[in-house]
C-alpha cells in the first residue's frame, strides 16, 4: 500500500507546468567587409526572341508564365553566350481559346577584366549608390583614416 502510495505522488509530482522560461543569447557582428571587385561589360547588339504555346483547358502541370518568362531569358542568354541579358523587356499576347506568344527582347552581354576596384572605380560606385544611402570606403587605406571620412 505504501509502494502504491508512493508511485501515484510521484507521479502527480512530475506533471507540473512550466511557468516561466528565460533564454539568452550572445549577439555576434559577423559581417564581413569586403573589397570591391569590379568588371567590365561587353554589351553585344540587341536580340529578340519568341515563344508561342496553344491555349489548354487544364493547366495542371503546365509552366506559369512567370516560369516561361525564366526560361525565354535564359535561353537568350545561352544562345548568344552571354553572362546577363540587360535591359529585358517582355511582350506577352494571348487570343481568347487560342495562341499564346512571349517576346523577349535585350542586349546580351558578358563580362571580362574582372578587377580590383581602383580609386576611381570607387568614386564612380559612391554616386552610384547615393540612391541606397550606402558608404563605400577604401579598405585599402588604414582604419583610422576610413573613420574620417568626414574629412575628405
Amino acid at each position: 500500500m505504501f509502494l502504491l502510495l508512493a508511485c501515484g505522488a510521484l507521479a502527480f509530482s512530475s506533471c507540473s507546468t512550466m511557468r516561466q522560461s528565460t533564454s539568452s543569447s550572445v549577439a555576434i557582428d559577423a559581417s564581413v567587409y569586403q573589397y570591391p571587385t569590379v568588371a567590365d561589360l561587353d554589351v553585344k547588339p540587341k536580340v529578340e526572341k519568341t515563344v508561342e504555346w496553344s491555349w489548354y483547358l487544364f493547366k495542371f502541370g503546365r509552366p506559369s508564365l512567370e516560369l516561361r518568362k525564366s526560361n525565354l531569358m535564359a535561353d537568350v542568354v545561352k544562345e548568344n553566350g552571354a553572362d546577363v541579358l540587360l535591359e529585358p523587356q517582355m511582350r506577352y499576347t494571348k487570343r481568347p481559346f487560342g495562341r499564346r506568344t512571349l517576346t523577349v527582347t535585350g542586349f546580351p552581354a558578358v563580362f571580362k577584366n574582372f578587377r580590383k576596384a581602383t580609386p576611381e572605380d570607387l568614386k564612380a560606385l559612391e554616386v552610384v549608390g547615393r540612391e541606397r544611402d550606402t558608404r563605400v570606403y577604401n579598405v585599402a587605406q588604414p582604419w583610422y583614416k576610413r573613420l574620417m571620412f568626414w574629412q575628405r
